[in-house]
């Protein structure tokens, strides 16, 4: 995706797999960290990697909390 700003393309993604993954309300909604075993990036890919897998965080918290640093490092 190229990094910085343009990584929430990668959130948007992520945000449509989960969605279809989690299509069984009757389940319950699963975070990303309990759907896939390993995550991965390097620059800003890291940072979503890290918000996603080890602080245990939703596609919509990631893309809050991301959108905030974005505009805070990227001014």
């Amino acid at each position: 995706d190229g990094g910085g700003v343009r990584s929430l393309s990668q959130l948007e993604i992520m945000n449509n797999i989960v969605h279809q993954l989690n299509w069984n309300p009757d389940e319950g909604v699963k975070l990303p960290c309990e759907l896939f075993d390993f995550m991965g990036g390097s620059g800003t890919g890291g940072l979503v990697a890290i918000m996603l897998g080890r602080l245990r965080m939703s596609v919509d918290e990631t893309m809050d909390e991301f959108s905030t640093i974005v505009e805070q490092v990227y001014q």
